[in-house]
Order: structure tokens, then C-alpha cells, then sequence
């Protein structure tokens, strides 16, 4: 039977003088499924393959034949073989699917942002070539989030990927880190250092000193004992915000010949994987004898929301550089600065800097640049108390 149906059966009628000596040569010629005689002709059945076999026997025997029926797969296929404009649909189709489930529909950016960060991630992302509509094989991950990291002071963390046609992009903005605890324990707020009161705001908690007040530090800023009308004492969670100015001093120094490790330029690098098959496609050249870390991001190819075992690996090697660099006296200036661009946009981050003095002492090994700051931002800090 499923011979019958993968290579489909003819039914014939023969008609003709001689049936006696045209049953003879069918049998011997072709397969025979049935075969017998009715009203002086003969009803011949055989596969689909002997048709034009049983043709030519019925032709030579001066015979005429009908085709009373054909059944199978090879039937029903060849009555769709001459029509190109639905194979050339089904194509279309088929490019035009695989194309959009690779294609950016939507940009997700996830993360608690402010309106004014939401707007500059997109913008960034927008000349970075992520928008609606761009292909998310050629989307390098990597480039992208360190394209966010740096060009905005705004954003501590980032990442990219995609799930189908939605690419998501993680944000942390940068803030001013809280004090986490336990909201159960009483405490009260200290000084970190010594400084000048310039602003207080108290939620909780019985505030100990005044406006322009100068503290030192580990001085009591606000209590988590709170008297009562009778007498008494209320333990309580201090929560506040105290404003302080206070100056700050930072050395930072840069020798003429230095050694340590340094980091190069970064090299990215993709690959076309193909089941277990990886297929390097062109990308940066490396420096002979060189040494790069390296990080690894895969998109996988996806047709309807099913993974392709088609993929595109993007590598990014950052060159490591562990050497004898010489500084000359501009370079290492411009290198000192630098570093304190980098201090001031990182670690003073949410300290406004009311003043800053700067000193450049240079001896015969290298430079110092000293920058002594007046700044203004929260002194305060939990100190528990542990009630017995």
C-alpha cells in the first residue's frame, strides 16, 4: 500500500482485436496489480512507472487505451510542478520571514531612568545604528553598551541582546548610593568627616545640631532616641539627609618610566556558526605577538521565534599591553589630568565641587598633581543602636 501511494497506480482500458496476446506482454513488461477481461476489453492496473511501458505495448499492438484513473503522491505533485508563481511566493514569503524575525521590531530599555536618561539612551543608540528596522545580526552588543558607558555619566551599567526581534537594553542609572539595612533596627546618624552643617533634612529622628554648625567626625548628627512628653524615650530608625562642606585633598602621581600593565585598542571580530560549524568572517588584524582578553556575545538566527542552528559570535579582544612606557613632561601632565577627570567623574560622583586647587610638583622622576577641593555633598552614615 505505500508503495502504491508513493509511486501512484495506473487504472487502463485497452481495447483492440488480439486481448489475448496484449494480457501476455503486460505481464511479462510490467508490475500487474490486477488485470481482467470485461465486455471484450481489458482493465489493466499497474504502478505509476509502467504507464508509458503499457502505452507503447497497447500502440505496437494496434490497441487503443483510456486512462480511467490515476492515484499517488507522484499524481498529485506534478499537477503543481508548472507553477512557478507559487514557488515564487513561497520564496518571498519565506525570505520575507526570515528577514523580519531578524530585524529590530522594538527597542526595550529596561531599568528605573529618569524621562531625560530614557531620551539620551535612545538618542545614543539611534546614532550607534540601533533603531526599528536594523538588522540584529550586524548589531555589535559589546560596542554598543561601551558607546552608553562612556557617553554618559548618567548610566553605571549597561547591556544589550535580543529576544526575537526585541532588542532589551538593561540600564542602572548612577546615583547617590542609600544606606541599606534593616528598617527594624534603631540608629542614629554620624559624621563620616569634618565639615561645615550647610543643609539637613530629617524624616525620622531627633536632629543634634544646627545650620553652620562645624562637626568633626563621628560626631552625632541625628539621634534615633527620641524624647517623650513623658519622659520617656522613643527608639526609632534615624532617616536624614545631612549636607556638609569639607575639604578634600588627592595626590596623583606619573613617573617619566613607568611599568605595569596597560590596556590597547579593542578588536571585534565575528563568526558564522552553522551547527557545530564556526566560519570566521573578516575583522581586525591582530599585532603580531601581542595579548588580548577576550569576550564573547551570540545571536542566534531565529525563523517564527524558533532558533535557527544558524548564528552570528561577535568576539571583542582588548589588547593588554604589560610594558615600560616612557612619559615625557606634557604627556605625562596630560595623563595626570586625566586621571583626575576620571576621579572626579567617578569617584566625587553626586559631590558638588564648590573649589578646586590644583599644583603640579615635578622632581626629577616624574609629576605629582595635587588637587585640594572644597566640596559639598552628604557626611552623615547609620551607626546602630543595639538595645540590650
Amino acid at each position: 500500500m505505500i508503495r502504491q501511494a508513493v509511486f501512484g497506480t495506473v487504472f487502463m482500458k485497452i481495447d483492440g482485436f488480439d486481448v489475448s496476446l496484449l494480457t501476455e506482454r503486460l505481464y511479462k513488461s510490467c508490475k500487474v496489480i490486477s488485470l481482467y477481461e470485461k465486455s471484450g476489453s481489458v482493465y489493466f492496473k499497474t504502478f505509476g512507472i509502467y504507464e508509458k511501458k503499457a502505452a507503447e505495448i497497447a500502440d505496437k499492438n494496434n490497441c487503443v487505451y483510456e486512462i480511467l484513473e490515476r492515484k499517488g503522491i507522484r499524481y498529485t505533485l506534478q499537477k503543481y510542478v508548472k507553477r512557478y508563481g507559487l514557488y515564487a511566493g513561497a520564496a518571498l514569503a519565506a525570505a520575507a520571514i526570515f528577514f523580519l524575525s531578524n530585524t529590530v521590531m522594538k527597542i526595550e530599555i529596561n531599568g528605573a531612568l529618569s524621562d531625560e536618561t530614557r531620551a539620551e539612551v535612545r538618542e545614543i543608540l539611534k546614532e550607534e545604528g540601533l533603531k526599528a528596522g536594523a538588522y540584529i545580526p550586524s548589531l555589535n552588543y559589546f560596542k554598543l553598551a561601551n558607546r552608553l558607558f562612556s557617553s554618559s555619566d548618567k548610566i553605571a551599567w549597561a547591556s544589550i541582546g535580543n529576544v526575537g526581534s526585541v532588542v532589551e537594553v538593561n540600564i542602572t542609572e548612577a546615583t547617590r548610593p542609600e544606606e541599606v539595612g534593616s528598617s527594624r533596627i534603631p540608629c542614629n546618624i554620624v559624621s563620616t568627616r569634618d565639615a561645615v552643617i550647610t543643609d539637613a533634612k530629617v524624616s525620622a529622628g531627633q536632629l543634634e545640631v544646627l545650620i553652620g554648625d562645624a562637626v568633626y567626625k563621628g560626631k552625632l548628627l541625628v539621634s534615633g532616641i527620641v524624647p517623650l512628653s513623658n519622659g520617656s524615650a522613643q527608639y526609632c530608625r534615624s532617616i536624614a539627609e545631612i549636607t556638609g562642606r569639607y575639604e578634600q585633598s588627592v595626590d596623583f602621581r606619573v613617573n617619566y618610566i613607568e611599568e605595569g600593565n596597560f590596556e590597547g585598542e579593542k578588536i571585534y571580530r565575528r563568526a558564522l556558526n552553522f551547527f557545530e560549524l564556526e566560519i570566521p568572517l573578516p575583522g581586525g588584524i591582530f599585532k603580531t605577538g601581542a595579548k588580548y582578553s577576550e569576550a564573547v556575545s551570540k545571536t542566534d538566527l531565529k525563523l517564527l521565534g524558533l532558533k535557527l542552528p544558524i548564528a552570528v559570535t561577535t568576539y571583542e579582544y582588548t589588547e593588554l599591553i604589560s610594558d615600560i612606557k616612557s612619559y615625557s613632561t606634557e604627556e605625562a601632565l596630560a595623563e595626570l589630568y586625566r586621571r583626575l577627570e576620571n576621579y572626579e567623574k567617578n569617584i566625587l560622583r553626586g559631590v558638588e565641587i564648590i573649589d578646586r586647587h590644583t599644583q603640579e610638583l615635578q622632581d626629577g622622576e616624574g609629576i605629582t598633581l595635587r588637587a585640594d577641593y572644597v566640596l559639598e555633598g552628604e557626611i552623615g552614615k547609620i551607626s546602630e543602636i543595639y538595645i540590650k
